[in-house]
């Protein structure tokens, strides 16, 4: 069998083709070339490096693969060092892993790379922390938000017992675990970095909108450890995803939402899609004022929202509103609290939202209606979400509905809203968003609504 050899340099986030047949050449870089669209431009983009005749080291396994299957086999030298210094931390005993959660860390301590998908509510934090601490050295820790920032650095404290070092929300402080914002080591330059950190991790590493930054970062690190964590990893390659994949290497452990379901550690879910007497509107082609008038400013969608909320606010749920607008969402609160719920309006420029998210823990508010709990922030006290927003995107739908996806002391179900819009357009985005939740939630998903709306059938 021919041989493709490879060696990885100490300090390096590349592997360097040092011994191949001329066609190999021809045949990896055209694996790791795509197409990248510019409005109505496209072009082609390569992660291989001609002149180099490299490309990143978490592309090894799909280069194997892809070898293989041409009759090739790749070898790599691996010449790189860890470079860290010893952490001294201090397990929280009462925390305790789930099988799940056990077969994660020691998939990704054999593995030395690649992501870890778990959905949102099962743990995947916790997880993170334990590779980290088995691995006994230091850790960087990389995010995208300051909610995301601070919720890591107080389950560091909780879990680890040790104070973890900030970068971001203007502060730049480290220490051997240190949770770092991905705009600041953008801003700064990851060459300010003092600590040797032998383990780096991507929280919500999913976010091909920002793969750039994250190939910008995740290529001027060096670390030997390097993992991704991620609730809705991406299902095939096609594109900017390669660029995350480069960094991080494939999903090396996943276990499904419906899998822990069935086995009790998430909420099962109850559907409910919610109907109106639409308005008819005068059609816009921007889609700024179209959205406007059918979704922000529609008074039957918008009163069918209220009258939701108050009834499941009643029933004792804590519900989550989640919209796309800030406007959008300071209207329905006024609208609630007019009804006598104790609702909040929750955004990135709301300057007490930990305060708000404390008294809603506490049960102090009913209704939260928000743009910013897509993403990472937890808030296991959410028993109720409406989907107010509209919109398509299958990894929003699926990180929101996540929210109330914890296991309830209860017993009780999630209950999952979503609005039923007759606009074409709209009405596209409503399946599209069932789609999504049909394909997460497996069997779990309600069937009646795959049969009215024809969902997964041809043309769906």
């Amino acid at each position: 069998m021919i041989t493709v050899s490879v060696r990885i340099p100490d300090r390096s986030a590349k592997a360097i083709i040092i011994n191949a047949p001329p066609k190999a050449y021809f045949l990896i870089e055209n694996l790791l070339t795509y197409k990248k669209s510019y409005g109505r431009w496209e072009t082609s983009e390569s992660l291989y490096d001609a002149y180099e005749r490299s490309f990143p080291l978490g592309l090894i396994p799909r280069i194997r693969e892809f070898l293989k299957s041409k009759g090739m086999r790749l070898r790599v030298r691996d010449e790189r060092r860890i470079y860290s210094i010893p952490l001294e931390a201090e397990w929280n005993e009462k925390i305790v892993l789930r099988p799940y959660q056990k077969r994660g860390v020691k998939k990704a301590l054999k593995e030395g790379m690649g992501v870890l998908a778990l959905p949102v509510g099962s743990g995947k934090t916790i997880v993170g922390l334990r590779i980290i601490y088995e691995l006994g050295i230091s850790a960087l820790i990389i995010v995208h938000t300051k909610e995301l920032l601070y919720q890591w650095a107080e389950q560091i404290e909780r879990v680890l017992n040790v104070k973890p070092g900030l970068i971001g929300d203007n502060k730049w402080e480290e220490k051997p675990v240190t949770v770092a914002m991905i705009q600041t080591l953008l801003s700064r330059g990851v060459d300010k970095l003092e600590i040797p950190y032998g383990v780096v991790m991507f929280d919500e590493c999913h976010r091909t909108s920002a793969a750039q930054k994250f190939f910008e970062v995740g290529t001027a690190l060096t670390q030997k450890y390097r993992f991704g964590l991620s609730a809705t990893p991406w299902r095939r390659v096609r594109g900017e995803e390669i660029k995350i994949e480069g960094v991080v290497g494939p999903i090396i452990y996943e276990i499904k939402a419906d899998t822990l379901i069935k086995e009790g550690f998430l909420a099962k879910p109850k559907f409910r899609v919610l109907r109106y007497e639409s308005e008819k509107v005068p059609f816009s082609e921007r889609y700024k004022e179209f959205y406007e008038e059918m979704v922000m400013n529609h008074k039957a969608r918008n009163n069918a929202i209220i009258k939701e909320a108050v009834r499941l606010a009643r029933q004792g749920h804590r519900v989550l509103i989640d919209v796309k607008r800030i406007e959008h969402g300071e209207n329905l609160v006024n609208d609630l609290k007019k009804h006598g719920i104790n609702a909040e309006f929750l955004s990135s420029q709301t300057s007490n939202r930990w305060e708000i998210l404390e008294r809603f823990k506490r049960g102090d508010i009913h209704v939260l209606a928000s743009t910013l709990l897509k993403e990472g922030v937890d808030i296991p006290e959410i028993s109720a979400i409406i989907l107010a927003g509209g919109g398509k995107s299958d990894v929003m739908t699926i990180q929101t509905i996540g929210r109330a996806l914890r296991p309830k002391e209860s017993g009780g179900k999630a209950i999952i809203v979503d609005i039923l819009d007759d606009d074409p357009l709209l009405y596209t985005h409503f399946i599209e968003r069932q789609k999504a939740l049909m394909c997460y939630y497996g069997k779990y998903y309600d069937k009646a609504l795959v049969k009215e709306f024809g969902i997964g059938a041809k043309g769906h």
